[in-house]
């Protein structure tokens, strides 16, 4: 390929890039529970220089929060995928987008599994 048409291939992607990590960021939450008054699990995304990162809270029955790191982002289509740590253990994510205020959560450690509508709140 032309050096040329390689640098306008390059022009045509790097906004696509962008705006595919870019309508994942933001405060993904699911219902408030009626128990703790809270919302169950909190997903925070941010795009920092073109780097994808941010955290899962977790509540417990009782209202206390579990806050983990968001790892190994991978970008496919309509799904952002990454990784969580909890103790010796790691989460498995996927934030799929139903829309740009909508999607489905979808987590699996072990035999428990996750899987919770969300809302995408500023």
């Amino acid at each position: 390929m032309p050096p040329r048409q390689g640098f306008l291939v390059a022009l045509i992607l790097l906004p696509t890039l962008g705006f595919g990590q870019s309508q994942f960021a933001g405060k993904w939450q699911t219902k408030t529970s009626t128990v703790t008054g809270k919302h169950s699990i909190t997903v925070n995304i941010a795009v920092t220089d073109g780097k994808v990162g941010g955290t899962v809270v977790l509540v417990d029955p009782d209202g206390s929060e579990i806050e983990m790191r968001a790892v190994n982002p991978r970008l496919n289509e309509d799904a952002l995928q990454f990784e969580t740590a909890l103790r010796d253990d790691t989460f498995y994510w996927r934030l799929r987008l139903r829309s740009k205020t909508k999607a489905f959560l979808h987590g699996s450690m072990h035999e428990m599994l996750i899987d919770e509508r969300v809302t995408k709140r500023r």
